[in-house]
């Protein structure tokens, strides 16, 4: 990501933090919740393109119904961060963890580095940065039990040493059993339990029969009325008990330095790895957000415009959602959509009219929407929408008023503005709440001319709400400025939170104060000061409202018709695109059919050219000359073909997927004479025939 970092003030005020807490939510493990802790949006117009298509593609894997396997991450970075300062080895617990993370690596490798790359090209890219650690996997697995302790067959001498523990503790006990069942101690006995004291064995003796043992006192009661005495007949093999657990302590530390070591001398491809799949859960979170949400992928563009249909604020929709008690895909009307447009034919969107809280979310929703996009999320809006990297968002949207400076609420509003003005240019996106408020109307309208006219000036593209009505007039006769308006349901006294661009808002107080019971002669006397008040222009305003409003009638009408073009196109692409699919598939499977068929005939004509063998000459030179010719033919079938041509432009150190071991390996050396590979998997080398080898990023199950 480039450095440049979008406004912090910003994002407060966009409410981000929240948006990321909602992604976190959806991933797998501490990985990716870590991980969508930090995410920033970027301004790299190349990276932003890249994490929406990984989005995507993981979206697409998610809608098909496919389980990743996401099982077993841990976040082990911690444990390497400590090592060294606390422990020399890992402990049991820590390899297992260390072992189910790497092993979960592997199946998300395989099962990434699998998808076909029209479906997965990112991921796959993903899979491949994922490091093969199976042989030290199976090492944590071979020593280590489930029971967090190590396993009996670590080694030789550990099994000894185990076996040596049992048959001394067996002894012990039935050397206890044989005391505590003498007569002579039966009423010195307090009881015949088997205890320990020390780690040694010891009987429970009551206090004034202490001579009726011959031992060594090593424990008493709390009242001094019950003493624990080791027998001297269980102190030699008390001893050579406590020599094996010695040993048995030395031998397990040592298998633990063992797997310490293997684990160490992995440890920066584990890391790296761990980062790996911290991405990939992020953008699994990312994926399962984007169905939760019904979201859609946005075009990225590098033009400076954006375009949203049918877009809806995320924290509005999980509110209603709350409210409601359902899931958020189950939502119809209760978060109305807004469709908006910068930046193709207009630079300056400005949305008048009463100070109701539509215009605020219009604004948000904007915002919000494009830092999501900047961060490679999906956004919840229609297909089609489309986005900007911005280089920077600025917003000065709500109560900014700062009690501690004793500073107004336009004081406040107008160092933001400052700030903002300062730091716009090409390539900014600027949202400006209720702009020239909290001052005498006149000159706040003046000042916020002013401010839109410097911003426009400097490149930006600037959404700004006002309930000035002057301001109309300067949207009405700026370049490349265009008025907006949200919808306001003067039967409820309420905004619908439609945005109609092209329309100016009106303030609908003499509406408003006559449905709220103003007294008629108020109203009218208002009226008449209203129409003195007129010089002339809100007629000339009206007419331009009236064509503009036309304008964006047709505007949307024939973008309706293109939507239903497009998605007919989409449906055509889709239902071709599985044609083809299944096209490829049906010819894979006659291929490998015919190879089977081939191969069965080879094995026939094998079997009957052998038992020819000692038949006349003739019979056997026909037999022979078969052969020959069915193996020819079988050199000719399509996979075949195939298989030869990769096996011709194989070299050494080049990958190969190894079908006997379902895992990949690297080519060391290749005996085109003997037609034989020998290839490393994993730590091992093996030579395997040419027909047992395929393309790596193939999946060869269907041989």
């Amino acid at each position: 990501m480039a450095g440049k970092r979008i406004d912090e003030h910003t994002l407060r005020v966009l409410e981000f933090e929240d948006v990321k807490t909602l992604v976190a939510s959806y991933a797998a493990s501490d990985l990716g919740r870590d991980a969508a802790g930090k995410l920033y949006p970027s301004v790299d117009l190349r990276w932003a393109r890249v994490r929406i298509a990984e989005t995507s593609e993981l979206r697409a894997v998610l809608d098909r119904g496919e389980r990743v396997p996401m099982a077993g991450l841990r976040d082990i970075r911690t444990m390497f961060k400590q090592f060294g300062k606390k422990e020399t080895v890992f402990e049991p617990e820590q390899l297992l963890e260390i072992a189910d993370t790497l092993a979960a690596s592997g199946r998300l490798r395989i099962f990434l580095t699998n998808l076909e790359t029209s479906q997965g090209r990112h991921l796959c890219e993903m899979g491949n940065k994922l490091g093969d650690f199976t042989a030290l996997v199976e090492e944590v697995s071979r020593c280590v039990g489930g029971d967090k302790r190590v396993r009996d067959s670590a080694s030789d001498k550990l099994k000894e040493i185990r076996r040596t523990i049992g048959l001394l503790s067996e002894r012990i006990h039935e050397k206890f059993a044989d005391i505590v069942a003498s007569a002579q101690l039966r009423r010195a006995l307090e009881n015949d339990k088997f205890l320990m004291r020390h780690g040694r064995p010891v009987v429970a003796i009551k206090a004034n029969y202490r001579h009726a043992l011959r031992g060594t006192v090593l424990d008493r009661s709390n009242t001094g009325a019950t003493l624990y005495v080791e027998p001297d007949e269980l102190v030699e093999m008390s001893n050579e008990l406590e020599d094996a657990l010695f040993e048995e302590k030395k031998e397990v530390g040592r298998i633990l330095w063992h797997l310490t070591r293997l684990v160490l001398h992995e440890q920066q491809a584990i890391l790296d790895s761990v980062r790996t799949l911290a991405l990939v859960d992020l953008t699994y979170a990312k994926a399962r957000f984007s169905v939760a949400y019904d979201m859609t992928a946005p075009e990225i563009r590098s033009d400076g415009a954006l375009h949203l249909r049918q877009a809806r604020h995320p924290l509005l929709l999980q509110w209603a959602a709350r409210q409601k008690g359902v899931e958020v895909r189950e939502l119809t009307d209760e978060v109305v959509p807004i469709n908006v447009r910068l930046g193709d034919d207009f630079d300056l969107l400005l949305v008048t009219g009463p100070n109701t809280g539509g215009k605020t979310v219009v604004l948000k929703t904007i915002g919000l929407l494009a830092v999501m996009a900047q961060s490679g999320m999906h956004i919840p809006a229609r297909a089609g929408s489309s986005l900007s990297v911005f280089r920077q968002v600025y917003a000065d949207i709500g109560d900014e008023q700062s009690i501690q400076q004793s500073l107004s609420t336009f004081s406040a509003h107008m160092r933001q503005v400052v700030k903002i003005l300062t730091g716009t240019n090409d390539g900014t996106l600027v949202l400006l709440d209720e702009l020239g408020a909290g001052t005498d109307p006149i000159e706040g309208a003046i000042l916020a001319t002013s401010i839109l006219d410097g911003l426009m000036t400097r490149g930006g593209k600037v959404v700004a709400t006002s309930h000035l009505g002057q301001l109309k007039t300067f949207a009405y006769t700026t370049p490349r400025a265009e008025n907006a308006s949200v919808q306001f349901d003067t039967e409820t006294l309420r905004p619908t939170y439609h945005l109609l661009i092209g329309t100016p808002g009106s303030s609908n107080a003499l509406v408003i104060a006559r449905r709220l019971g103003m007294p008629r002669a108020v109203l009218e006397r208002a009226e008449t000061l209203l129409a003195q008040e007129s010089d002339g222009s809100s007629e000339l305003i009206n007419q331009v409202q009236a064509t503009r409003e036309d304008a964006e009638r047709k505007r949307t009408e024939a973008q309706g018709v293109l939507d239903e073009t497009q998605e007919v196109r989409r449906r055509v692409r889709e239902r071709l695109g599985r044609v083809r699919e299944q096209e490829r598939r049906l010819r894979q499977q006659a291929d490998h059919e015919i190879e089977r068929s081939m191969r069965a005939v080879r094995e026939l004509v094998g079997r009957f050219a052998g038992e020819m063998q000692n038949a006349p000459q003739t019979w056997s030179g026909k037999a022979s000359e078969l052969t020959t010719r069915i193996l020819e033919l079988a050199a000719e079938t399509p996979l075949a073909v195939r298989q030869a041509q990769f096996i011709e432009t194989l070299r050494r150190g080049d990958s190969v997927y190894v079908l006997p071991f379902r895992r990949e390996g690297v080519v060391d050396r290749i005996h085109r004479k003997r037609k034989t590979l020998v290839v490393f998997v994993g730590s091992k080398q093996i030579e395997v025939p040419f027909a047992e080898v395929g393309r790596p990023e193939q999946q060869m199950g269907a041989h």
